[in-house]
């Protein structure tokens, strides 16, 4: 049986895709930094998209964030290249309205929910609460979306006409 793709599904696999390839850039980023001296490559860069690296923001944020070893780099590199591919897994199962990329994003967007809130029991932002509220919303859309899809598939083969609820 051939299943019916909605916009939303691949509006999710677009942002798995693009997620992947932005994981993947960031792996490979820190790849290029391993054995370099971090701090001129990133004030080069930043010279590259116009902000001005003796800026004393800029310059605060830098001393605190570049302070890394090769070791950090490459282990920050090899998450981010495994996070992308999942991303990519996850993106294109939905793409092709394969179920096992339904319980694949729920069980991998679902095991962030506990650490989610475990992270407002520290202190409670909008940020936290919209992320928390998106990936609430996509696990239920997901779980919805695969429970009618088999209640369906079960019509088909026991020859019932799918049930219609009066809500």
């Amino acid at each position: 049986m051939k299943r019916s793709s909605p916009l939303a599904h691949k509006l999710l696999a677009i942002y798995y895709l693009v997620q992947g390839l932005l994981l993947i850039a960031v792996g490979v980023g820190g790849l290029i930094l391993v054995d370099q001296n971090q701090f001129l490559v990133v004030k080069q860069w930043l010279r590259v998209i116009r902000l001005d690296p003796e800026n004393r923001f800029i310059h605060w944020l830098l001393i605190k964030i570049l302070p890394v070893t090769d070791q950090m780099l490459e282990t920050f590199s090899i998450g981010s290249f495994v996070y992308g591919g999942l991303a990519f897994v996850q993106g294109g199962g939905l793409l092709f309205s394969k179920p096992w990329a339904s319980y694949l994003t729920v069980v991998v967007v679902g095991s962030f929910i506990p650490w989610e809130l475990y992270s407002l029991l520290d202190d409670v932002t909008p940020l936290k609460l919209l992320s928390l509220g998106i990936n609430l919303v996509i696990v239920g859309y997901l779980l919805r979306s695969e429970l009618r899809a088999r209640r369906v598939k079960k019509n088909e083969c026991t020859g019932q006409l799918p049930q219609v609820s009066e809500q």
